[in-house]
């Protein structure tokens, strides 16, 4: 006869087309929420020898009852899975862990810093070899993080937030800034990428053009960032002392990258110098020249 067979992730949702077996005796298992079996008209529970005519109920695919029904050749009814079903199960995980782990219990997000970073490190080193399963092994490991992260937030006893949380600040801020995308208006690249920025700096109202950069961020990619944001700034890039762009390895001598990332803050702090400036002034630094004017007074 019938096997329906619900999601266990998802227990009170139905299959359409398995309603119609559902009336009249239904047998079963040990697995199925007790609030759904008040929704039914007589429920049994299954047994060995229970009329193999009823139709079968359960959440449990890999029950003994469900895979004698399915190997004596009966319909099989089940709830379609969910692209995402998965992290769900990922995240019941991790709150176990950090409830129960004597390790992850004691976890902080200071603490996480360096397996966070090396995560990074080892994703990009799987997307250099080009092999699939040890990227999906290093997306798992980073996924991890994510999950890490966002159950000890929810332990924060003044601004918890959790997975969820996370999850809504992605597709809020994804769907702010693809509007065109998203609706169809539009499947072009550079309406896309003009659309996110406009609507990104709409967002963040920086008082700075160095608002927003990573201090912490490997200090190639720290001087390349701001180098980036002075220059779409119209900053006077010439002005910028040679050495910030040169880098020199020597043997025994200082960390090169501790000496980059010291040049490059140094610049940080005369660009916003100069915005302070302007800011007394009652300025904005949109062009060269007012650029050129207030970096001359820090001179």
């Amino acid at each position: 006869m019938t096997v329906v067979l619900l999601d266990p992730l998802r227990p009170d949702t139905i299959p359409i087309r398995a309603w119609r077996h559902l009336t009249g005796t239904v047998l079963v298992t040990e697995d199925v929420p007790a609030t759904l079996l008040w929704e039914l008209d007589h429920v049994e529970p299954a047994l060995d020898d229970s009329d193999p005519q009823l139709t079968l109920l359960s959440a449990d695919p890999r029950h003994r009852l469900v895979t004698a029904r399915i190997t004596r050749g009966d319909e099989v009814i089940a709830a379609q899975p969910v692209s995402g079903d998965d992290l769900l199960e990922a995240v019941a995980l991790m709150d176990t862990l950090r409830r129960n782990g004597p390790w992850e219990s004691t976890q902080t997000h200071a603490s996480l810093r360096r397996y966070l970073l090396e995560e990074v490190y080892e994703l990009l080193d799987a997307i250099d070899s080009g092999d699939s399963d040890d990227l999906r092994e290093e997306l798992g490991d980073l996924l991890l993080q994510v999950l890490f992260h966002a159950r000890i937030a929810a332990d924060d006893p003044d601004r918890p937030f959790d997975i969820d949380a996370v999850a809504r600040s992605f597709t809020a801020k994804v769907s702010h800034r693809t509007p065109g995308v998203l609706s169809g208006a539009h499947s072009d690249l550079e309406t896309q990428i003009r659309e996110w920025e406009e609507r990104k700096a709409l967002e963040k109202s920086r008082g700075s053009v160095l608002d927003g950069i990573a201090t912490t961020a490997p200090a190639l990619a720290l001087t390349q960032k701001v180098l980036e944001r002075l220059e779409a700034a119209d900053f006077p890039m010439e002005i910028i002392d040679p050495i910030i762009t040169t880098v020199l390895v020597a043997p025994g001598g200082d960390s090169v990258e501790e000496v980059t990332r010291q040049r490059t803050r140094g610049l940080m702090d005369q660009v916003r110098d100069a915005e302070a400036r302007a800011v007394e002034s009652g300025d904005e630094l949109t062009t060269r020249d007012t650029w050129l004017a207030y970096l001359t007074e820090l001179g």
